[in-house]
């Protein structure tokens, strides 16, 4: 039997994050035996371990990450800090250098002072004998050179680009494809980088969205990784076939099947036309293929979730959600919207009806919000202000579950609540207490799980993270800055 006595710090736990709950516990072969105020260690010999006056609380749950992705993002050329064409292209002829492969991530023209991408011509004069490929931020969008494109015509029957710039089906087929070039010890060692990042954001458990309409080798290779880590996760196998999830009895499908695709690359299905160019976006499925995959799900017992971001996406899965929980019954697990960016109201009925959890990424409203950001260049002031409505959401009765949508922003679930606690339209932002508990309490309860995780409370297991401060102390503009400095699983140190 293992026994450990903590101390010196303040514990805060579900549902009010506001109250210091015990500052003394003893734990127990991994679970907290007895909680209170400063009484004294049990006995002599106890391990005793002084928390230094941190808050503790549950740790946190990114509910929406592409783990794999994440991690060959995070492995290859970063293009983040670039400000001009010249700064893009010495990074990727400094990285040409090294490798054949050239994979560049984080691409965002809006902060390129050329407002444009790298064209053809200049990714050939670096190289046409080696694979570049250069990826948007918001991952709905490439530039490729003449040698990758080559690789894509072979890869995509029908491929259409501008100028080397690959959008809508073309890329959505291809993006995934990309991963065969590389070797399975690359992707390993990759997400090992993402777990490392997981530990020090004190996030113990993921949603990983990963595999593709026909691979699902990558949501294997990922379930793999995650039996031998002291981090959790729970798989969704992003295809409209059943058979992967059900025979590694899996409770969940989908992911971010594409319903649309996004507001930076104008492919986010709208009913009405975005306002710096005259396009509705694409809707990459209907209301037929919809709904086909929700009888698929229903038919099996799997929890389903699906990407939908404009309006008439939202609307289409809001829809089919609602009609087969009222024909085909309530599902053991309700479905889950992923984004659900801009709903209209029907699309908010129809998901409350249905009871469906609705996965949030609030680091989009801190990047691209506001009368000023990615979403009013697009859609205009009044949609932009309409984007993200958690608020809304909320006091409709929806549940809102947190993540990142990783790599398109970062694992960083205090950002994410210092985004909802900031909204950039201030009818839309929610209690401090409400955004910890939507990457803490609310995850948990959209996979089963509530019961018995995101809690921290006597015969709980000692799971907790240490905060540097006290997020009700100071102002909410300063929640981004507070600094995970220790995570415990069962009672035990979690390093780096």
């Amino acid at each position: 039997m293992s026994v450990s006595y903590f101390y010196n710090f303040s514990a805060r736990t579900y549902p009010d994050y506001s109250e210091t709950c015990f500052n003394t516990m003893v734990v127990v072969d991994g679970h907290i035996l007895n909680a209170g105020f400063d009484f004294p260690k049990p006995f002599a010999k106890t391990p005793a371990f002084d928390l230094g006056g941190a808050i503790i609380i549950p740790p946190f749950v990114d509910a929406h990450v592409h783990f794999l992705q994440s991690g060959i993002v995070n492995s290859g050329c970063q293009l983040n800090d670039a400000e001009t064409i010249k700064d893009i292209l010495d990074l990727v002829s400094l990285e040409a250098k090294k490798n054949d492969i050239v994979l560049g991530w984080n691409l965002d023209i809006e902060v390129i002072k050329e407002k444009r991408f790298p064209t053809l011509y200049e990714l050939d004069q670096i190289s046409n004998k080696k694979f570049i490929w250069l990826v948007n931020k918001d991952l709905h969008l490439c530039v490729a050179n003449t040698f990758a494109l080559n690789w894509a015509r072979k890869n995509y029957s029908g491929l259409t680009h501008k100028d080397g710039i690959i959008t809508g089906e073309s890329y959505n087929s291809l993006c995934y494809k990309i991963n065969d070039l590389l070797t399975e010890s690359y992707k390993l060692n990759s997400m090992k980088k993402i777990e490392h990042l997981c530990i020090s954001k004190g996030v113990a458990t993921v949603h990983a969205l990963e595999g593709t309409e026909n691979n699902g080798y990558e949501s294997l290779l990922v379930d793999k990784f995650f039996k031998n880590s002291r981090l959790g996760a729970v798989i969704y196998n992003q295809s409209s076939d059943p058979s992967v999830p059900l025979k590694n009895k899996w409770k969940q499908m989908g992911g971010c099947i594409l319903v649309d695709g996004s507001i930076g690359s104008r492919t986010a299905a709208m009913f009405d036309d975005y306002d710096d160019y005259k396009t509705k976006g694409e809707l990459y499925l209907n209301s037929d293929s919809v709904m086909s995959l929700t009888k698929t799900a229903s038919k099996n017992n799997l929890q389903l979730a699906l990407h939908a971001i404009g309006d008439m996406a939202c609307e289409i899965v809001a829809s089919s959600y609602m009609w087969a929980y009222d024909t085909l019954g309530a599902p053991e697990l309700p479905n889950r919207i992923e984004h659900f960016i801009l709903p209209n109201n029907k699309a908010i009925r129809n998901a409350r009806k249905s009871n469906a959890f609705i996965g949030i990424q609030p680091a989009y409203d801190y990047y691209w919000g506001g009368k000023n950001g990615l979403y009013a260049e697009r859609l205009g002031i009044r949609r932009a202000l309409e984007c993200n409505p958690y608020k809304t959401l909320s006091n409709s009765g929806l549940t809102l579950i947190g993540g990142s949508d990783s790599p398109v922003t970062p694992i960083d679930p205090l950002l994410g609540i210092h985004s909802i606690v900031n909204h950039s339209n201030s009818d839309e932002q929610l209690s401090l207490n409400q955004a910890f508990s939507i990457f803490i309490n609310e995850p948990h309860r959209a996979t089963g799980d509530f019961e018995r995780k995101g809690h921290l409370r006597i015969g709980e297991r000692a799971d907790f993270i240490c905060l540097d401060s006290d997020p009700f102390l100071i102002t909410k503009r300063r929640i981004k800055d507070i600094k995970v400095k220790a995570m415990y699983l069962e009672g035990e140190l979690v390093t780096i």
